[in-house]
């Protein structure tokens, strides 16, 4: 990353990335070491555009290639009301986004402090935990497997987690049983 040198020096970055930009394994690679040189990085869906804005005194924000036949071209913007425009659009999105943290085997997202499971939920959790099946937990809950289907799936996005054994791991994590 550009920023490593940055990092070396002590300066602080925040980023906010697309949930898809660490698909590459070099990425992932290079985006790990970062954090733990400092950088702090979090995750949303998708961004409404890519910019870079530095000690909220100036903003970088690329123009698009078809327009500037191919050469990579971006507008600066200095002090202005569109510079507080950007870093507001920054800080929102900063606010929304999933932090991310380095572990053991890569970096990965936390859910935000106010998605939290509800009761229902956790009854669910409880019961997967445990070992009971999907079709156990309905018939003891007196729910749909639909439902505890679907509850699950929610744990699951709550956590970031792709595999039950995340899951599983992350409510451990998070204390929430």
């Amino acid at each position: 990353m550009s920023e490593s040198s940055a990092l070396d020096r002590g300066v602080d970055f925040r980023v906010v990335a697309a949930k898809d930009y660490l698909d590459g394994h070099e990425v992932a690679r290079d985006v790990r070491e970062a954090m733990m040189a400092g950088l702090e990085l979090r995750l949303v869906d998708s961004l409404p555009l890519k910019m870079v804005v530095s000690d909220r005194e100036r903003a970088m924000v690329p123009l698009d290639m078809a327009d500037s036949g191919g050469e990579p071209s971006a507008i600066v913007v200095h002090r202005s009301g569109l510079l507080t425009a950007l870093v507001h659009l920054f800080e929102k999105e900063w606010a929304q986004a999933r932090p991310l943290y380095n572990t053991t085997t890569g970096v990965r997202a936390e859910a935000t402090a106010d998605q939290q499971p509800t009761e229902g939920e956790l009854e669910v959790l409880a019961l997967l935990l445990a070992g009971i099946s999907d079709r156990r937990a309905a018939s003891q809950l007196g729910l749909s497997i639909r439902t505890v289907e679907r509850r699950t799936r929610r744990l699951m996005d709550l956590a970031g987690a792709d595999s039950r054994l995340q899951l599983g791991w992350h409510a451990a994590r998070a204390g929430w049983l």
